[in-house]
């Protein structure tokens, strides 16, 4: 399966990649750029004693590509924050900040959206094209739903992260997994019965660029319920699992990311 952001590049190109709020100074004497950008996931839904929360979503993945002289010497790198108790995944930006005081806001890749009980958080809506994109190779693609109720998250078909899984829907039963692309080891939910939690995803840059959401966590016969798992980087967070009293929390989403090459 090929995904038609990955441009192939130099292997001598100067490669960045920025997890918090910087700056990128353009390298003297390049010719082209590349820019990829990384939504924050959502959050998973909170567990209770009314059943299972759902998966968060993942963020959305905006690409560009072109040649340097269109691109100013500085620019400001936003990276977006993990969703958390409910809140959505913040977007991740890039801005001309020399223009004016607040700045231009040239690329986004949308934050994913938080799970609840009832239908998983949605992935981050692909953003449009602005005229910036006229000046090289523009694509942007939407973040993966969260899983629903009870339900596991397959890998998708047209992005490389992934939504977080369902909590476990009954008290003795085992959250739901979480399943890669490229073959990588599922992420698995936590114990039922005794409210395991579930385990974190995951997010790698070689040999192929992957990210995993959260499982949710597993059911409590007890007391609350297994959290649901943090998502890897843009990706959605677990749900909690069911329980007998208390409120099981759903994983947080994944920060988001930017990466740049230039050669």
């Amino acid at each position: 399966m090929s995904y038609p952001i990955n441009y192939p590049t130099p292997e001598n190109a100067n490669f960045q990649e920025f997890y918090t709020t910087s700056d990128w100074v353009k390298p003297q004497g390049v010719a082209m750029v590349r820019m990829l950008l990384i939504g924050a996931g959502g959050p998973g839904g909170n567990g209770g004693n009314g059943g299972s929360g759902t998966g968060g979503g993942s963020g959305a993945i905006t690409s560009w590509i072109g040649p340097a002289i269109f691109i100013p010497d500085v620019l400001r790198i936003n990276v977006g924050f993990g969703g958390a108790a409910g809140a959505s995944g913040t977007s991740t930006t890039i801005v001309y900040q020399e223009k004016d005081t607040a700045g231009y806001t040239i690329l986004t890749a949308t934050g994913g959206n938080g799970g609840n009980q009832v239908t998983g958080g949605s992935g981050g809506a692909a953003p449009s094209n602005n005229f910036f994109g006229a000046s090289g190779i523009f694509l942007s693609i939407a973040g993966q739903d969260g899983a629903a109720p009870n339900s596991t998250r397959p890998a998708s078909s047209a992005t490389f992260l992934s939504g977080g899984a369902s909590g476990a829907g009954s008290t003795s039963t085992s959250g739901y997994s979480v399943t890669a692309n490229y073959g990588y080891p599922a992420v698995l939910g936590g114990a039922g019965t005794t409210g395991g939690v579930g385990g974190s995803g995951f997010f790698l840059l070689q040999p192929l660029m992957v990210g995993c959401g959260g499982a949710g966590g597993g059911g409590s016969t007890t007391a609350a319920g297994g959290a649901g798992g943090r998502g890897g980087i843009g990706c959605g967070g677990g749900g909690g699992g069911a329980c007998t009293s208390g409120i099981s929390a759903g994983g947080r989403g994944g920060d988001g990311a930017v990466f740049i090459w230039s050669w």
